[in-house]
């Protein structure tokens, strides 16, 4: 557990122990159903009033590079008049860690610690905010990478590599959109209980978490024109593909009949035992197409 205290006091824990909680709830009177929650990661995002503090389970989308996908960090907040206790589980994570490389290099206590609490916990969401806007880039950076392949000529590739980004987008939304509804919430819920002061920061927090939710829905929506137009394009050149292979069938199908007709089991087949038969079936077999194709080359249908 740390703690920072000046006229505010922030305890912050991590897997909090029996003891840690215990501690909180003497010195808090924090409700015994909080505490439950505190002890293990929550399935849900929520808001919830109580008489002296308000309870909050956030989640962030967190960019593994291993897994190659967006998953939830889990940020629980007691939010009282006079402290905040948060409460996470996993200590190795780097937007956790950004943030306290950023409390060790400002004013921290008399910067935000001798105020309100409300100024302390936009700190802390706003950096994990503008992390989450960051983490965002790799997302942009493949969409720029898909456009510049488009037209390569490698549009099958593509298919698999958009697949890959349209999970991105989806996981990304998925836990953000239960985020940004929080956020919300705390500009109808918050001022009940810090005051009218206190909304132009929830206002605040709800602003810059619309910032990261137009940027997500904003490549969500590049992702699939970009996959619209590939699409285009494999089914051009399908469509090219299928128009000269219905063309090379029909110029070479008198030579396949020509052929066939001389390899009938039949006793009288014309030409057959005359001299310089096997040139003159040869073409037989041949001038047609040849002629076909002559006529087709002309009209600039192939």
């Amino acid at each position: 557990m740390q703690i920072f205290k000046n006229k505010i006091t922030w305890m912050d824990m991590v897997s909090p122990s029996e003891e840690e909680l215990k501690e909180i709830k003497e010195k808090y009177q924090i409700h015994p159903l909080i505490l439950e929650e505190l002890k293990v990661p929550s399935a849900r995002a929520k808001a919830e009033i109580y008489d002296h503090y308000i309870f909050l389970v956030l989640h962030f989308p967190n960019w593994n590079p291993v897994t190659e996908t967006s998953e939830p960090f889990e940020l629980d907040v007691v939010l009282g008049k006079d402290f905040i206790i948060t409460a996470s589980f996993q200590q190795q994570v780097e937007m956790r860690q950004e943030l306290f490389e950023k409390v060790a290099y400002v004013d921290f206590e008399k910067k935000y610690l001798d105020e309100s609490p409300i100024e302390l916990f936009s700190f802390i969401v706003n950096n994990f905010l503008d992390f989450t806007m960051r983490q965002v880039c790799h997302i942009d950076q493949k969409i720029g990478k898909i456009s510049s392949q488009l037209f390569s000529g490698s549009e099958m590739k593509l298919i698999k590599e958009i697949a890959h980004i349209k999970r991105d987008v989806l996981d990304f939304r998925r836990i953000y959109r239960w985020l940004k509804e929080i956020l919300d919430s705390l500009c109808r819920i918050g001022p009940r209980m810090f005051g009218e002061k206190s909304k132009v920061y929830f206002d605040d927090l709800a602003g810059e978490s619309l910032k990261v939710e137009h940027t997500i829905e904003s490549f969500a929506d590049t992702i699939e024109s970009l996959e619209a137009t590939n699409n285009s394009l494999i089914e051009n050149h399908i469509n090219v593909l299928t128009r000269t292979y219905t063309i090379i069938s029909f110029i070479t199908w008198p030579t396949l009949l020509v052929i066939g007709t001389f390899q009938m089991n039949a006793v009288n087949i014309p030409i057959t035992g005359l001299p310089y038969d096997y040139f003159i079936m040869i073409a037989l077999a041949f001038i047609p197409s040849i002629i076909l194709y002559l006529t087709l080359k002309s009209k600039k249908l192939f």
